[in-house]
């Protein structure tokens, strides 16, 4: 098939400003300068256009072949936020591509993915977070479309717009229906890092044996040492930790894949693994936001994942989350991720699935008990290990192990679609997950100390702020409780993967209840992990 000729759709007037840009010095368009408005967001255009394109096939062997490029070239200064309408039949990847206005040499591509139908699409542009490509004025040059369906569609390119709406990255965004506190920040991609019972008397403190103890209905004055009185459940150590979706993909050079830093995770020289996520890299670098809402009941935000183990490398692929109360303690999560990396699948490795953690659920050591109610009956063990390769799985209550070993339960083997951990009087936090293929339970144990100085200092040093003669409170301590409803599935291009899951801050009866009351709702059921309409198994 003809590539087509991305000049052919330039008028003769955009010829000429393309001729007169040779030096950098490229005049705007004739448009009318109005101003548009979605929501409290005003727009000023950039492009105007009531011209139909057509879209050729989508060759997955050639990404790329085919594409229209529409030519903007307009300075718009520190406006990083923009808003493409868009008319077509069918699924689009693109990039808008800029160069620095003060420094011509230094440009940048953000590639974009927008679904058929969706007509209006919104982007902050990389500029808000630790390790942007594209922190300075913008002169935006082209926009480009590509078709990515194996039909032919349509496309017009109507409209671009440039707000001067801002993130402040550093600025945590938290809502409350009084029961629970829970919060997030852009700094950490839009994932959860905070869950407070905040209705409740709840401390962490220390016990008369030195013991860093987490639980309610405390009498301060007959502690040992109170360590706070606000307690966050989330363990925030470092961007690996928290609560998100973390998402793998064997991918090697031969498929395209050829990340543009070193990889920087200890022990895994030499292998190339393709693995989105949503707080950041194991390099602290961040993922960027693409669009939020904040509510005063809920919390949006969409976020272009970052390739964890490669620093600044940013994955072609969008979590889209939403935030939400369930009833008294309970926090509901609705959760969708669509690949567009475009990777060409030529190599069998490409082709396995691979054990996505739904979300990775990090919470905090001292809440030091698995719990889980299964059909061999419930577990309540303390003895739980890291996962470190050498250990082994427990795959039921029952089996019998030597040694270390962590949980890795089939979820038609826990009836209720939960697990937790929780503290000696079964109070703590838990997860409910319909449809996962199995439930893991595991603990990181590094260290037995909770004084601020036998803590991580790079990370202390950038996110908090102890007196050595402190205790850290147990969220900012490597010590954590791990909790994954994993499902075995294969990363499909364009395809989202979507589920909802639940987490409760209570004892594990208050747990039992809330959970087998949600289930029999029917209103949180996974059925798009059962019917095909998400990845594949195979």
């Amino acid at each position: 098939m003809k590539r087509i000729n991305r000049i052919s759709i330039l008028s003769l007037a955009a010829i000429s400003m393309l001729m007169s840009c040779q030096n950098n010095t490229c005049p705007a368009p004739e448009v009318e300068e109005e101003e548009y408005t979605l929501d409290e967001y005003t727009f000023s255009p950039i492009h105007y256009s009531t011209k139909n394109e057509k879209l050729p096939a989508y060759d997955a062997e050639k990404p790329g072949q085919f594409v229209v490029s529409y030519d903007i070239y307009r300075d718009i200064g520190e406006n990083n936020y923009m808003r493409l309408k868009v008319t077509s039949d069918v699924n689009l990847v693109g990039h808008i591509n800029y160069y620095d206005s003060e420094d011509p040499t230094v440009t940048n591509s953000e590639k974009f993915y927008i679904k058929a139908n969706e007509n209006v699409f919104t982007t902050f542009l990389d500029a808000f977070r630790n390790g942007a490509y594209g922190n300075f004025k913008k002169v935006i040059t082209t926009i480009d479309f590509e078709n990515v369906e194996e039909k032919e569609g349509n496309i017009i390119f109507e409209e671009a717009g440039v707000s001067p709406r801002e993130q402040n990255i550093y600025k945590d965004m938290t809502i409350t229906d009084d029961t629970l506190v829970f919060g997030t920040s852009m700094t950490h991609g839009g994932c959860i890092k905070t869950i407070k019972r905040v209705d409740q008397d709840i401390y962490e403190y220390l016990d008369n044996d030195g013991n860093v103890c987490i639980d309610r209905d405390i009498d301060p004055d007959y502690v040992n040492q109170v360590i706070s009185d606000d307690v966050n459940f989330v363990n925030i150590y470092d961007l690996g930790r928290e609560i998100q979706p973390s998402y793998y993909l064997n991918a090697t050079k031969a498929n395209g894949y050829d990340p543009q830093t070193e990889l920087i995770y200890e022990g895994l020289s030499g292998v190339t693994l393709y693995n989105p996520i949503q707080c950041g890299s194991a390099g602290y670098k961040n993922p960027q936001i693409i669009d939020f809402v904040h509510k005063k009941d809920h919390i949006y935000i969409k976020t272009k994942a970052q390739d964890w183990f490669f620093d600044n490398d940013q994955a072609n692929g969008y979590i889209e989350t939403n935030y939400s109360f369930g009833g008294d303690g309970m926090l509901i999560v609705d959760n969708s991720y669509t690949d567009f990396s475009q990777f060409i699948s030529n190599d069998e490795n490409i082709l396995l699935s691979r054990n996505q953690e739904t979300p990775a659920t990090y919470f905090v050591q001292p809440l030091n008990y698995f719990y889980c109610e299964t059909r061999q009956g419930t577990i309540f063990d303390e003895n739980v290990g890291e996962i470190n390769g050498r250990q082994q799985d427990k795959t039921s209550k029952n089996q019998a192990t030597s040694g270390e070993y962590v949980y890795s339960l089939k979820g038609n083997t826990v009836p209720g679609n939960w697990c937790a951990y929780v503290n000696q009087n079964k109070f703590g936090a838990g997860i409910y997950m319909p449809n996962a293929d199995r439930f893991v339970g595991s603990r990181g144990r590094h260290s037995t100390n909770y004084f601020s100085e036998d803590t991580n200092r790079r990370f202390s040093e950038k996110s908090f702020h102890f007196d050595d003669s402190d205790y850290v409170p147990s969220y900012a301590v490597l010590n954590y409780n791990y909790i994954c409803p994993v499902v075995v599935r294969k990363m499909v291009d364009f395809i989202p993967l979507k589920y909802s899951y639940a987490i409760y801050i209570g004892s594990t009866d208050e747990m039992s209840e809330a959970f087998g009351d949600l289930m029999a709702s029917g209103k949180l059921t996974n059925e798009s992990l059962v019917d095909g309409t998400g990845w594949p198994k195979k």
